[in-house]
């Protein structure tokens, strides 16, 4: 063998050798002094809304969202976001070797912004099961007394231009709507008014200027509603393939699925807090799709945010929103509200609360917003 041919074998051996390190190194693999070999490495991804927020990676400022990170040792980092006039949000995160890891943040404004939404009082407000149709009550004597619905759709969030106006279905002139308890309709298209022993069925779509009492047929309807909603459920249910979570699902006492159906919220029991007399929700969340299940913080009532990732926590005079795992509490409101009553718009931009200040014009009871954006 020549010593130009052996020349020649050795620098293609040479070439191969530095082309598969290349590969190797271009794919996030490092040289390990401490394990004398090559090992892989992770990538992080971070997007935030808003974007370009500082990205703190074991309290060293690294980069701005949104952004991949490479080359990650595998192992627990702690990530922390931050813009100014936003809560900050952290999370212990574990990069896994050649395994990409996407976080999604949504920051909060520190200082929300709360403006009036309406300006004759309301009572007794109901959330429609489908989370569209909030349904309330304008108390006499004002002009336009009775029950009104705020009707909202994905594409087209609630807003609060002259031709978006909430809609009344019902004038109480010669029926009192005052005092009435609203129940919606399963498919969200229809509402029973109780009044003393009479009960009024009403479409939620229109004006009903000569309501229906249909006290007679009361128990069948009511009925009918809660055979459908049932259905409902056991439907989405049904449609778990994991049996454990499908079995989780079927036997807990409450059930709340979040709007994109990937995730659920269950409770077995409620809660009493013995020293305060109240009681108290305790859920966990379980992934479908990750086949995963997180505690929440106990709370008066939880609430899905519509986007499926956060979900508002209900307490004593505080409103926070947590991630759907339970972390990153941030306390979005802090002051009095009514009936533990939280309307989240379908977008995820705002909230509504029920309130009132002690000054003459704004005693009353209204509908706040707050935003969240």
């Amino acid at each position: 063998m020549s010593k130009r041919f052996l020349f020649t074998i050795l620098t293609l051996v040479l070439i191969a050798v530095i082309g598969a390190l290349a590969i190797f190194l271009a794919k996030g693999y490092t040289f390990s002094t401490k394990e004398k070999r090559i090992v892989g490495t992770g990538i992080l991804t971070i997007t935030s809304e808003p974007d370009a927020a500082s990205v703190f990676i074991d309290g060293h400022l690294t980069t701005a969202t949104n952004t991949t990170i490479a080359s990650l040792a595998p192992k627990d980092y702690t990530v922390k976001i931050v813009k100014e006039g936003l809560i900050p949000w952290e999370r212990k995160i574990t990069i896994k070797e050649g395994l990409v890891t996407d976080i999604k943040v949504r920051l909060f404004p520190a200082i929300p912004t709360i403006y009036p939404l309406t300006f004759s009082g309301i009572t007794a407000p109901v959330l429609s099961p489908d989370n569209s149709k909030l349904a309330y009550i304008v108390p006499m004597p004002a002009k336009k007394a009775g029950i009104w619905i705020w009707t909202q759709s994905r594409s087209q969030p609630i807003s609060f231009a002259r031709s978006a106006e909430p809609h009344q279905i019902a004038q109480s002139q010669f029926i009192d709507f005052s005092k009435a308890t609203l129940q919606w309709s399963a498919d969200s298209k229809q509402i029973i008014a109780k009044v003393g022993a009479n009960n009024y069925l009403l479409d939620a779509e229109k004006l009903n200027t000569d309501p229906r009492d249909i006290t007679p047929m009361l128990d069948i309807t009511v009925k009918d509603w809660e055979e459908d909603a049932r259905s409902q459920d056991e439907s989405l249910i049904l449609a778990i393939k994991d049996t454990n979570l499908r079995r989780i699902a079927s036997a807990s006492a409450t059930v709340r699925w979040s709007p994109d159906g990937t995730k659920f919220m269950a409770r077995k029991e409620k809660l009493t807090d013995k020293d305060k007399g109240k009681v108290i929700e305790d859920f966990k969340v379980y992934d479908i799709d990750e086949r995963k299940e997180y505690p929440l913080p106990a709370a008066r009532s939880h609430v899905w945010l519509p986007d499926s990732r956060h979900i508002i926590l209900v307490e004593d005079q505080t409103i926070s929103i947590v991630d759907f795992d339970g972390t990153n509490k941030a306390v979005i409101y802090a002051g009095s509200f009514q009936d533990n009553f939280v309307f989240p718009w379908l977008d995820s931009s705002r909230l509504a609360i029920i309130t009132s200040f002690p000054t003459p014009t704004a005693s009353e009871p209204n509908l706040y917003g707050i935003n969240l954006k």
